[in-house]
């Protein structure tokens, strides 16, 4: 599925737009203050950064967004980048690793000084940095990272373009309760917050106080899913909803088939990507997956546009997490084209400014002064066979 928009198009006449926003502006509001000194700025570029997790059982995630994120920054530098600054992206391996995360993330504000945070992937790896964000004041854009704890005004300097897992699990557990009379659940979720909000969104869409989630907490990168797998079959449960790492996800349900245990199944955004398809496809057939952005086969043009223009810059076609990388970029240069100036003020007061922002990767994104989630609705597909079959166009939840 894709979002129709009149998003500028970066095919045909796409260097003439892109050099456009390097002089395009708007006039900044009262937030906005452009002689307030920022770091990460010089008369040539502006350096932002991210931490994901490159390496370990969530590396799938990270090395696909970073490459989106990189491939759409070369596109704009090609252009001649944002008022006349070319943009210098770092990336950083977090391992999907709240201590790492936080090492990583002192190195991007206290010694690189980058200006802004640009993207992100992981929940666990990201809240582990919100503290020092929110400390130092460095605005935050699109980072993946499906909290709870985000998308509110209790951490300003963060603007969310994902779905929380409360409501991603809510809009996945009442479309089963309804299509499939489904009485006994199970649930296997990444420890902490994580873990914790998919609870919650699966008992909130249950709705019905006497039916149990069984909720068992995973590390990832757990070596052997035995022990899991050897438990969930003891709970006999109709449905196992999952919330892991691509690897663990897959090498769970295989442990799962190993034993004999098949369960119907449901799980996060992450196995709609190509890869894990082409890894597990075979133990995930018939699974229901959450949709957060738009199909890679829609026929909208603006998701045509994308996989054209990924290819073009790597040479190889793009998956979800590319995707995710790539509108995470696009949101950033967003908000850096309309800022007034590059200081963290007005990039704050032109981020607060974004509204219906149409993508077509994503929901239109709207943001403003009291609002940090820019995007409150997500889709269900099912994997048949090699591919994603959709079961439930976008929507927020009632």
């Amino acid at each position: 599925m894709g979002f129709r928009s009149v998003l500028t198009c970066f095919g045909t006449g796409s260097l003439m737009v892109l050099a456009m926003l390097a002089v395009a502006g708007p006039a900044g509001a009262a937030g906005c203050n452009p002689n307030e000194k920022s770091p990460g700025v010089t008369a040539t570029t502006v350096r932002l950064g991210a931490t994901m997790p490159l390496t370990g059982s969530a590396a799938a995630g990270g090395l696909g967004a970073g490459a989106g994120a990189k491939a759409y920054y070369a596109m704009v530098n090609a252009a001649g980048g944002v008022h006349g600054h070319k943009i210098d992206f770092t990336l950083l391996d977090d391992e999907y690793s709240p201590a790492a995360a936080e090492r990583q993330m002192r190195v991007l504000i206290e010694r690189d000084h980058v200006f802004a945070i640009a993207g992100g992937e992981g929940t666990p790896n990201f809240l582990a940095v919100v503290p020092l964000i929110e400390r130092e004041g460095v605005p935050a854009i699109g980072p993946y990272a499906p909290s709870s704890e985000l998308g509110t005004m209790k951490t300003p300097h963060v603007f969310m373009t994902a779905v929380n897992y409360i409501t991603e699990f809510a809009i996945m557990t009442r479309y089963v309760r309804e299509s499939d009379y489904a009485r006994s659940f199970s649930l296997v979720g990444v420890q902490g917050n994580v873990g914790d909000d998919a609870k919650a969104g699966m008992e909130q869409g249950i709705g019905n106080p006497s039916i149990k989630v069984d909720y068992i907490p995973e590390i990832p990168g757990t070596p052997d899913f035995t022990p899991i797998a050897t438990q969930l079959r003891r709970e006999n449960a109709e449905w196992t909803f999952l919330i892991l790492t691509n690897t663990d996800t897959g090498e769970l349900l295989e442990a799962m088939h190993r034993i004999g245990y098949n369960p119907r199944t449901a799980a996060w955004a992450g196995m709609n990507d190509p890869g894990y398809i082409k890894a597990f496809g075979p133990v995930s057939q018939d699974m229901i997956v959450a949709e957060e952005t738009a199909a890679l086969d829609s026929s909208d043009p603006l998701v045509q546009q994308f996989v054209t223009q990924f290819t073009k810059e790597t040479e190889r076609a793009p998956g979800k997490f590319e995707e995710l990388g790539w509108v995470q970029a696009e949101l950033v240069v967003k908000a850096l084209q309309d800022a007034k100036a590059l200081t963290r003020s007005c990039l704050m007061d032109s981020l607060e400014q974004i509204r219906d922002f149409k993508t077509g990767l994503l929901p239109p994104i709207t943001f403003g002064p009291d609002r940090r989630q820019g995007v409150n609705a997500v889709g269900l597909v099912q994997i048949k066979g090699g591919k994603v079959v959709e079961i439930v166009p976008f929507r927020a939840l009632d």
